[in-house]
């Protein structure tokens, strides 16, 4: 493991640098995840495990420093991956997103235009608004969400991996070490949007996009519209949101295709 200071929060960003062939492949994780816990298995797979893997764990979250004076917005995350790609020196990355970092990969292709050719996407977040768990934490406050809420937000996690949920038991693990004030305040920057919003700057970018949905997520009126806006989509087979978890192999297949490997 590699680490990054920014000097600006007294903070690390940790990272994963697997050596292979360029362009890199970059991974961002959702909401409150790690990368350098969800998508290792899937960088081994064939058609992947010749290309170099960058996987980053988001500040305030998995292996990353938790600094308080950092706002955690969508904005300020794709920032910090772009500082890291900067200086690791690396330009024209596949950046692989996944919900919440499929957002943050569109900023990243918006705004450091040298760093991306080619984006990845894996049921990315859209359109302001948020998903379901976003939406759930950034309903409460700040203190209300780190006094009980994430408490409570793990409570479930932890009975639902109970119930047999793989998914659920991955992510509590990852979860469990997130800064509940790190997680509010990036699911409100992912309820709140930006102008333009993430759709309309992902229709706008001129590099190859694809969209992967799991199986089990559909039908979605994107998976027809997004092709009539350029936007490749493809299919991750018995798996729903947590793809590269449920279906790891499924998932590097996909992606491999998509990459021509």
């Amino acid at each position: 493991m590699d680490a990054l200071f920014f000097p600006q929060w007294q903070a690390y960003l940790r990272y994963l640098d697997l050596p292979g062939m360029e362009p890199a492949c970059v991974y961002l994780a959702g909401l409150g995840l790690a990368a350098t816990a969800i998508y290792p298995r899937v960088t081994v797979e064939p058609g992947l495990a010749a290309r170099r893997s960058i996987m980053v764990d988001w500040l305030g979250c998995g292996y990353s420093d938790r600094p308080e004076h950092f706002d955690y917005s969508i904005e300020n995350h794709a920032a910090t991956i772009a500082a890291l790609l900067e200086h690791l020196a690396l330009k024209a990355c596949t950046v692989i997103g996944h919900s919440m970092g499929g957002a943050v990969a569109i900023v990243l292709a918006s705004q450091w235009p040298d760093l991306v050719a080619r984006l990845v996407l894996a049921e990315s977040n859209l359109d302001a608004g948020g998903g379901m768990l976003s939406r759930s934490i950034a309903s409460q406050s700040e203190a209300d969400f780190v006094s009980r809420g994430c408490q409570q937000l793990l409570q479930q996690l932890r009975a639902d991996a109970i119930n047999g949920d793989l998914a659920a038991a991955v992510v509590l693990g990852i979860a469990q070490m997130a800064a509940p004030f790190a997680l509010y305040r990036t699911a409100v920057s992912l309820v709140q949007g930006m102008l333009p919003g993430w759709r309309e700057q992902l229709y706008q970018l001129p590099v190859p996009r694809a969209f992967l949905f799991g199986e089990y997520s559909l039908p979605d009126e994107d998976a027809d519209l997004l092709p009539t806006r350029g936007v490749q989509v493809a299919v991750v087979p018995r798996a729903g949101h947590g793809m590269m978890i449920e279906n790891p192999a499924g998932f590097a297949s996909a992606l491999a295709t998509i990459l021509g490997e």
